[in-house]
């Protein structure tokens, strides 16, 4: 009866504790403009008026998404923009919420438990998922469609699981990696969907406006992958290469030599693994970290997308017993993403990237547990073998 009364305690003070974390997130509702989500209010707009790429127009910035994105955000511009906002705060929210659901699922987890209401209140409190519902972005859009692809593979259901990765990867170009691991585990059928399901994505859009499609490609796409912004804000290994070499040819050798070596690294852990079918989740968890480290520019509210891997690593952990100490260094990742500095430039230069080092540090934990799952596997496989 005692300890039951101590759980239940405790379930009882990890739900007041993301209670109280989702009723300081729901502040975001009373903000008086979402800038970024002028980009998808006006855009199908401008592409027939003018050109959403030359000119900020009426979003607070010019847009830097593909057309096809402009035009599957189109029906809000059927509402006024105040109501429009709000309306896709609360969507993203509940995209947000649902995406936590879904990885619960895949690992048949009770997310109304005490580490279900825990990671809840964590999740609220993280920077990133407050900067990416104030700014009014996409992320947690594409997040629920990269979680439902997995959760499709996961659950055998191919077709459906490319379908979910093709509308996530023309949306944000957002997870690239995968497409290669479905390639190197001979997923076939989710591969050809996807690929199908983009062209055909992107035929609907090229047909609607040719003109502005050549332009996306042919001036903006490009700048995706050059170039050095070096705002606080930009968390990616640019981002911090940049803020530490001002100028100068080395930090191009360096921000390509470190892709290359993170890129080898990520690789090899899973060319290594890939036939361990428990580790799949995990080696897609990588991706997404190497994804977001190695981006020209990953801005903190793109890392609500590390939600996957964080809670894959946490349930690979508790699911194998593995030592506390793993679960201290992923707290610490957690720690160095969540929080933001409010006056970047009141602090040293190598404490502003923060959030990288954070990224940096679940990924070598991640590529580190792949493959120690792996050579403990193996070391069973013998041990059985002899028997």
């Amino acid at each position: 009866m005692k300890k039951t009364s101590i759980a239940t305690r405790v379930r009882f003070f990890s739900f007041l504790f993301f209670a109280s974390s989702f009723l300081i997130l729901l502040r975001v509702f009373f903000l008086s403009s979402y800038p970024d989500f002028g980009q998808y209010y006006f855009g199908l707009n401008e592409m027939f008026t003018s050109n959403p790429y030359l000119q900020v127009g009426k979003a607070f910035t010019s847009t830097t998404y593909p057309p096809l994105t402009l035009i599957l955000f189109s029906p809000f511009s059927l509402l006024p923009l105040i109501p429009a906002e709000k309306i896709w705060t609360g969507l993203s929210l509940s995209f947000l919420f649902l995406s936590v659901f879904l990885i619960f699922k895949i690992y048949k987890k009770n997310i109304f438990s005490t580490l279900g209401f825990i990671i809840l209140g964590l999740v609220c409190l993280s920077f990133p998922v407050k900067f990416t519902l104030g700014m009014g972005q996409v992320n947690n859009f594409v997040l629920l469609l990269a979680v439902l692809g997995v959760y499709f593979l996961n659950s055998k259901k191919q077709i459906s699981a490319g379908i979910s990765l093709a509308f996530s990867l023309t949306i944000k170009f957002f997870p690239i990696f995968f497409p290669l691991y479905l390639i190197l585990v001979r997923k076939w059928k989710a591969l050809v969907t996807l690929v199908i399901g983009v062209v055909l994505l992107y035929l609907i859009a090229f047909l609607l406006n040719p003109k502005i499609n050549i332009y996306f490609y042919t001036n903006v796409f490009p700048t995706l992958f050059g170039g050095w912004k070096t705002d606080y804000y930009n968390q990616s290994l640019t981002g911090f290469l940049g803020r530490i070499f001002l100028q100068g040819q080395l930090r191009e050798i360096l921000r390509i030599a470190v892709s290359i070596v993170l890129a080898l690294v990520s690789f090899f852990a899973i060319l290594k693994t890939y036939k361990t079918i428990t580790l799949q989740n995990m080696h897609l968890g990588l991706l997404i970290s190497l994804n977001l480290l190695i981006n020209n520019f990953s801005w903190q509210h793109h890392f609500v997308l590390m939600l996957f891997p964080f809670l894959t690593t946490l349930f690979f952990i508790t699911d194998k017993k593995l030592s506390h100490k793993y679960l201290i260094i992923l707290f610490i990742s957690y720690l160095l993403i969540a929080f933001n500095l409010k006056n970047p430039n009141d602090f040293p230069v190598l404490i502003q990237s923060h959030v990288f080092y954070g990224a940096l540090l679940l990924w070598f934990l991640e590529a580190f547990l792949i493959l120690k799952g792996s050579l403990r596997l193996r070391l069973n496989s013998s041990s059985t073998s002899k028997r």
